[in-house]
């Protein structure tokens, strides 16, 4: 609650509707006020997998600052080789590619959704890391690694991790460029 009431405004990057829901509401009902950012794409609202059920929106649910992977399939904590770290739409990439590779067997790496990004939670992380104790630590985003959220998020990783694992978050994704967008379809999707 004090690094909330210390920063001075609120990054989320929403996932689901009902976390959308949440922290709206969650803006209306705090008993101080502070800018909220929310850089959740429009596209999601019409995504197959962006849905949320009755129940998330029910008496005692509330916003989720980070939501851990949830899938069925997922092998055993003590085998998930990797935890990746990411918010907003490139969750739903990485997902669609995971499940792309293991089909119906068990998969080991567990993807995981950062939905608040400032104030980070660092609780949040750390728990998540140490579920998976043999875990490699990556951190994924869809833009280029100079214009996301890594430089910011890199080292609130390794705060989090600090104490507990001593791990550092490996970077995912596209090289530096001087532009977001390459102009050539091809390129950018092979990137």
């Amino acid at each position: 609650r004090r690094q909330i009431q210390e920063g001075n405004w609120q990054i989320v990057n929403c996932t689901t509707p009902a976390n959308y829901f949440h922290v709206l509401r969650r803006q209306i009902h705090r008993d101080f006020r502070k800018p909220l950012i929310v850089m959740s794409p429009k596209n999601l609202l019409r995504h197959r997998q962006c849905v949320s059920t009755i129940a998330d929106l029910q008496p005692g649910t509330q916003f989720q600052r980070m939501i851990p992977d949830s899938a069925e399939n997922l092998a055993p904590t003590e085998q998930v080789r990797k935890l990746v770290f990411c918010s907003g739409k490139v969750y739903f990439d990485i997902l669609a590619e995971r499940n792309k590779r293991a089909g119906e067997v068990q998969t080991d790496v567990a993807i995981s959704r950062i939905e608040q990004i400032f104030p980070f939670p660092f609780d949040k992380v750390r728990d998540e890391a140490n579920k998976y104790p043999n875990a490699q630590v990556v951190w994924c985003q869809e833009e280029p690694k100079n214009k996301g959220a890594w430089a910011y998020i890199e080292p609130r990783v390794e705060t989090a991790l600090r104490d507990t694992r001593g791990v550092r978050a490996k970077y995912a994704g596209r090289v530096q460029m001087a532009a977001v967008a390459t102009g050539y379809k091809e390129v950018h999707d092979r990137e």
